[in-house]
């Protein structure tokens, strides 16, 4: 996707969906257009609600327009070829439909060896092959249960007669009204000035989010622009005989600890505002960073970055480079295979801590700036930054862990979260495409490796200092 269909000489077989209703989103390559667009066509014509990237033009590797109408389709199509599994594109897709919890038909354009952590993936959903004499019947009645509509096999269309509407302007406005929402978080005015124009009337136009308005410098109020924890309550009892901390072994995944429930208040950014939020459920979170050795397995290949100065065996260090999409899609397949050999707990899943849940398990009840108190230069026992690191990775688990057996909070690398301060703390489950870091890593100073240090980056991100720990944790219903 994410290429003009025009600007390659390729007529659009017809306009992308824009109505009310629910439709599929479908993904691809733009190396498999030509069959790619015979097939929606087919499906098209039987009645079906398609969703492609038609008329968008190239912006970038990720654009929000692809993103909302991802998270709004009723089903996710995606293409499979080989040129689509080599695609970062349809990948990214893929990744963001997974982590919004999408229905994805599978259609092979042609045999294709998927990469394990995929092929894990998606072996949960449906799949169907175009060699097949009757692959639009089984795609469409797919379709069509998400539509709610009957299935019908009529090559004929019926213009019902309702109003076209605009999808395109809608999905801009959400993402107008996200970009306000950031703003307005940031106590960052909306300022509109008047322009003349040539006719001699005037018009409103808004400073963008990147301009800086010709106006006084904003009035901060509160003194940090990080939430920070002013208390930290841990349950004395639990009616899941584990104490904090005690270990669970899975066969696949490796050490578990388990953290119980309690509350965390935090301090809400530029506002004397404090609110408390409850960790209701205890969970298991990963006591070691995720190892190159365990993504391979679990995902089939290594993203990481290789430095050359390094003569150890590197399977032990942390994974790195590793996008948000790339980790939930490995908490989505580490999960597919523990239940497929019987191993996971009823109604549990692996996925990405909350950012709560994983300041509240770094403290482990404490408020001090570390979980070993205030005192930096302690830092070098705990975790490897810029002061002991020499610039380099280093297996996990060589540092103490914190009281609740957890290592490396502090460095080798920072860790992807799910959820952050934000959606908790003002109930806000709407999501722009950045993602929160959470933790120290190798090449921060110390005082970036606090309790409360975070980092925001898009959720394709890849650095060498990025990896991750899941957790274990029961399925919310």
């Amino acid at each position: 996707m994410h290429s003009s269909s025009k600007a390659i000489g390729l007529t659009p077989p017809f306009e992308a969906f824009s109505g009310e209703g629910p439709y599929t989103f479908v993904s691809y390559a733009h190396a498999d257009k030509v069959v790619v667009f015979n097939a929606m066509r087919q499906l098209y014509d039987r009645g079906a609600n398609i969703w492609y990237d038609e008329g968008i033009k190239p912006a970038g590797e990720w654009v929000e327009e692809i993103a909302h109408a991802i998270k709004a389709s009723s089903l996710f199509l995606v293409f499979i070829s080989p040129r689509s599994v080599d695609s970062r594109y349809v990948r990214s897709e893929v990744g963001y439909a997974l982590s919004e919890n999408k229905e994805i038909l599978t259609v092979f354009v042609e045999e294709t060896t998927l990469p394990a952590g995929l092929s894990l993936c998606l072996q949960q959903f449906q799949s169907v092959f175009l060699q097949e004499s009757n692959w639009k019947e089984k795609a469409l009645e797919t379709i069509f249960e998400k539509m709610d509509a009957p299935i019908s096999f009529s090559s004929e269309l019926v213009d019902n007669g309702e109003a076209v509407v605009d999808h395109g302007k809608i999905l801009w406005d959400l993402w107008d009204k996200s970009r306000e929402r950031q703003l307005a978080r940031w106590h960052i005015p909306t300022i509109v000035k008047e322009k003349k124009t040539r006719k001699g009337n005037t018009e409103n136009l808004a400073w963008s989010a990147r301009e800086k308005p010709p106006t006084e410098p904003r009035k901060v109020v509160g003194s940090t622009r990080h939430p920070f924890a002013t208390k930290v309550e841990v349950d004395p009892g639990s009616d899941i005989p584990q104490k904090a901390g005690e270990l669970f072994r899975d066969s696949v995944a490796g050490d578990f600890s388990w953290i119980p429930s309690g509350e965390i208040s935090l301090k809400v950014p530029y506002s004397e505002e404090t609110k408390s939020v409850r960790v209701k459920n205890g969970f298991w979170m990963s006591r070691f960073l995720i190892t190159q050795d365990l993504y391979a397995k679990v995902m089939g290949n290594n993203p990481s970055f290789y430095d050359s100065s390094v003569r150890e065996n590197v399977q032990n260090f942390p994974v790195n480079n590793v996008s948000w999409l790339d980790a939930v899609s490995f908490c989505k397949a580490l999960t597919i295979l523990s239940k497929s050999e019987g191993k996971l707990p009823e109604k549990y899943e692996f996925r990405l801590p909350t950012e709560v849940e994983w300041e509240y398990s770094c403290r482990a009840g404490t408020l001090t700036e570390y979980y070993f108190g205030d005192q930096p230069h302690e830092l070098q026992e705990h975790g490897w930054f810029r002061g002991n690191s020499q610039k380099m990775l280093h297996p996990v688990g060589l540092k103490k862990p914190n009281p609740w057996g957890l290592y490396d909070l502090y460095g080798n690398v920072r860790e992807w979260v799910g959820n952050s301060f934000v959606n908790t703390l003002l109930n806000d489950s709407e999501q722009d495409e950045f993602r929160i870091s959470r933790g120290g890593a190798y090449m921060k100073a110390a005082a970036e490796c606090q309790s409360s240090s975070r980092s925001t980056n898009s959720l394709n991100h890849r650095f060498r200092n990025l990896g991750f720990r899941p957790v274990l944790a029961k399925v919310l219903s």
